[in-house]
């Protein structure tokens, strides 16, 4: 049973308790007598627990867009689509403070913070029928702002910090932390606590399994080390994360092998973990989703342009993002038969494989389809046509991955080079996707190049990438390439002036986000904006 659902038959009644108001960190209820009353029982508070997992729902949106559209996997043109908060983030317009894309991401991220200080502050009032069962809870919801908490240093760099509930008042004289301060004072000190706190297999209230979705040690593990090779790099760099996050790494990989969790051993199998039914057993820890009005997805539909009803009935929202064209081009590099040498090649662009009722192979450009489980895919893969349950937007089943083995064991090989181990773990994920095995005798600098680019067919439309360039300082020279080449022949002719002048809007500011401007009107004066977008 996923998450969710237990969700939608009780959770809701949170809406009551924490719901949030205009400003982002007002969490006080206008009926504080209603909080004081639900957070009573270890059933309310596993309720309120849920509540803070219900609060992930849109992020797969903003790391599609804010992440994955900001990189050079993906391509949009602004000369052909001028007015949408997509085209403005992928061409690294300056002038973005007022999108909805930067303020939503904004507001629902500290409104999972703001869940998480409420639950927090409630767990001592409670008698849970285990010490164990109250840690796990405490560990779950730690990880859960820490996750938060990470996205909003990464979008944002300078950020308001908050642990507790607070007033509106008391929100209006919070200023922005630094970013370090943010990583050592909310981010490092809840995940490490919730490793000590968190098991292999969650419980609810009753000391039972706990429903699909929850988060585990592995998750937190892994998240953890996530966070210390980001602050070993740009903009933090400190170095001296790269230890810890190595060791962290490690024993996830160990951990996972060693109970036959979460890998995929086939390319066959690989581009099945891409359908709903197998939801909850490929992924360390992952968004849940259901077939449910506004339960749904909410990037698939973002992410797909308009196709005809082979694919759906439901109208895509025709955003016309497509996979850039120099990793199409590594995608699509075929064997003496035609065949794509990369088998995951049809399972993550859509290329001319599908083709619709009438025998007309799809003609626009290659769009990234990982999450898209259109109805050819699911009949070529051998699964029912769930279309009819899709009502509209919103009811996108397949669950998203917020972190995945393939990407600890690729940070993993980051970090440790062509040892032994680092060869391993990036050649599993090679040989099982048709190419060939590292050279024996490979170079500390290819090796470095592999692993980039094993990243990037890996793990591609799964927002991985632009996180991955600014904290590799990269993102400039990569970035601005990507337009140059868009924008010029084979021979460095220019041929589209106005895509190829694009490149200078990317700057050494760019790695972070505008502060939404309707944060910087809630107090004149209380945020200062970041450095690139006065």
């Amino acid at each position: 049973m996923k998450l969710y659902k237990y969700l939608i038959s009780g959770g809701l009644a949170l809406t009551l308790a924490l719901s949030s108001c205009e400003s982002w960190l007002e969490v006080e209820p206008n009926d504080t007598r209603t909080t004081d009353y639900f957070y009573s029982t270890p059933g309310e508070m596993e309720q309120a627990l849920i509540g803070i997992y219900n609060g992930l729902l849109p992020i797969s949106d903003y790391s599609w867009l804010m992440s994955e559209v900001r990189s050079d996997n993906a391509w949009t043109d602004k000369t052909t689509d001028k007015q949408r908060d997509y085209i403005d983030i992928g061409t690294f317009n300056p002038n973005i403070s007022t999108l909805s894309t930067l303020s939503g991401a904004w507001n629902d991220l500290y409104e999972i913070v703001a869940r998480a200080n409420m639950f927090l502050s409630k767990t001592e009032e409670v008698a849970f029928s285990s010490e164990d069962i109250k840690n796990q809870f405490i560990g779950e919801a730690k990880f859960l702002r820490a996750l938060a908490y990470f996205d909003l240093v990464r979008y944002f760099g300078r950020i308001p910090i908050v642990l507790e509930p607070v007033s509106v008042n008391e929100a209006m004289a919070i200023k922005q932390s630094e970013p370090v301060d943010v990583y050592e004072t909310a981010i490092v000190p809840d995940l490490e606590d919730a490793v000590k706190k968190l098991v292999d297999t969650p419980l609810n209230y009753l000391g039972n399994g706990a429903s699909a979705g929850r988060a585990t040690l592995a998750a937190a593990k892994s998240l953890l080390g996530r966070v210390y090779l980001t602050m070993a790099g740009y903009p933090v760099q400190d170095t001296s994360k790269k230890a810890l996050a190595e060791e962290l790494f490690s024993e996830v990989i160990d951990y996972a092998f060693a109970n036959n969790k979460y890998w995929a051993s086939t390319s066959d199998e690989w581009i099945k973990i891409w359908i709903s039914d197998n939801d909850n057993k490929y992924h360390i820890f992952e968004i849940q989703y259901i077939a449910a009005k506004n339960y749904g997805n909410p990037m698939v539909f973002n992410s797909v342009p308009a196709v005809n009803d082979s694919y759906t009935n439901i109208a895509m929202s025709g955003n016309r993002i497509w996979c850039e064209n120099q990793l199409d081009a590594i995608f699509k590099q075929t064997n003496e038969e035609g065949a794509f040498i990369d088998k995951r090649c049809a399972g993550t662009i859509n290329t001319t494989e599908f083709i619709d009722e009438d025998g007309t192979p799809y003609t626009g450009g290659d769009f990234f389809l990982k999450f898209f489980e259109h109805k050819m895919k699911r009949k070529l893969l051998g699964y029912e046509d769930i279309d009819g349950q899709i009502a509209d937007r919103t009811y996108f089943p397949i669950n998203y991955p917020l972190i995945r083995l393939e990407d600890v064991m690729l940070m993993y090989a980051e970090i440790a080079g062509p040892t032994g181990k680092g060869k391993e773990m990036v050649n599993k994920i090679r040989t099982r996707a048709g190419l060939d095995a590292l050279d024996d005798d490979i170079t500390i600098e290819n090796f470095a190049d592999s692993v980039d680019i094993e990243r990037r067919r890996e793990l591609a439309s799964e927002g991985i990438r632009w996180h991955d360039l600014v904290r590799q300082n990269r993102y400039v020279s990569v970035l601005q390439d990507m337009f140059k080449r868009n924008g010029s022949d084979a021979n460095d002719v220019i041929t589209k002036p106005e895509t190829y002048e694009m490149y200078k809007q990317v700057t050494k500011d760019s790695y972070i986000y505008p502060i939404p401007d309707s944060q910087m009107k809630v107090k004149e004066g209380l945020y200062e904006q970041n450095k690139g977008y006065n």
